[in-house]
């Protein structure tokens, strides 16, 4: 390999991280609890890194059957990038142990804020969803308190159900130090209910799309609707030039073209969309949360190439 051609791969590795895509001077600060693709240098074997991606990736743009270095965190960020929302990556290291994992980032983000640290917004696009028929049939807003005793009461023997109530306490403790926090409606359909939406000052998003009513839970504990599907799109320079897919349709480059698997410096043809939509109330609610903290702030440019963060340990 030419000293060039290395060079060119060690950039294009160093930049295909999602910390590469905050914005430093950004007005408003976001931290998103989810799961981020740790970068190509944790795994011991392409092998291994090759098998991850398939488990946790969620996009194939170049349909070279390797899926792309972008976990659900990687896009769920993506959706909410605007030039004047800066993101906090609070990662989810070990997703056999979600919850676990989601209250250890609630209470370290408590913590940070308690020593001043400015977060202005929460985004936990996680659920832990069950039957609605487990509570009441229909649920009530006003009996929020009764169901949050009824999951208390299964963690007794149920560790699964004690963290759910925990992470529901946490939720509600960051409501009161000041922080707005959006959760989602969960992806089990009309007979579910994501317990997280049960925290008081939550906003709990759904879809606004009508195909997705089967797929979406749709309760009154859900606060708002918003666009839940996005089909990623190539984007190319004035000369026709590929230069990376387009993932929130706002016209930006959100993955670089150099960051697919297949990428070839002398290849010029690249699928004009992704083999189907991302969907499902986790790309709704980061959509509510742009939408909300951006209204006065329209972009004047791409969210992405600035400085940014690491996953927050």
């Amino acid at each position: 390999m030419g000293i060039g051609v290395w060079l060119t791969a060690a950039l294009i590795g160093a930049s295909c991280t999602f910390a590469s895509l905050q914005p430093e001077d950004a007005r408003y600060r976001v931290a998103l609890i989810d799961e981020f693709y740790p970068g190509d240098q944790v795994f011991a074997t392409a092998q291994e890194r090759k098998t991850a991606r398939w488990i946790h990736g969620q996009i194939d743009l170049d349909r070279d059957w390797v899926r792309e270095p972008y976990y659900h965190g990687d896009l769920v960020g993506m959706i909410l990038a605007h030039p004047a929302v800066a993101i906090v990556p609070y990662a989810i290291r070990d997703s056999t142990k979600s919850k676990q994992e989601i209250l250890r980032n609630l209470e370290h983000i408590k913590r940070q804020l308690g020593l001043g640290e400015r977060l202005d917004a929460v985004l936990l696009p996680w659920e832990s969803s069950t039957l609605i028929s487990a509570f009441e049939r229909p649920l009530q807003l006003a009996r929020a308190e009764v169901y949050k005793a009824r999951l208390k009461d299964w963690g007794k023997t149920e560790a699964s159900w004690r963290l759910s109530y925990d992470i529901i306490r946490a939720l509600e403790a960051l409501v009161e130090a000041g922080a707005q926090v959006y959760t989602i409606a969960g992806n089990g359909g009309p007979g579910m209910v994501n317990t997280y939406s049960f925290a008081d000052g939550v906003v709990t998003v759904g879809a606004v799309e009508a195909d997705l009513e089967k797929l979406v839970a749709d309760n009154v504990f859900v606060d708002r609707h918003d666009r839940a599907a996005y089909l990623i799109r190539l984007m190319s320079d004035p000369s026709g030039r590929p230069i990376g897919y387009d993932v929130n349709n706002d016209q930006c480059a959100d993955i670089p073209i150099t960051c697919l698997s297949a990428y070839s410096p002398l290849r010029r043809e690249y699928p004009a969309t992704s083999f189907w939509a991302i969907r499902g109330s986790s790309f709704a609610a980061p959509t509510a949360l742009r939408r909300q903290l951006t209204a006065q702030h329209p972009a004047a440019a791409c969210a992405g190439g600035a400085n940014g963060r690491q996953p927050q340990e």
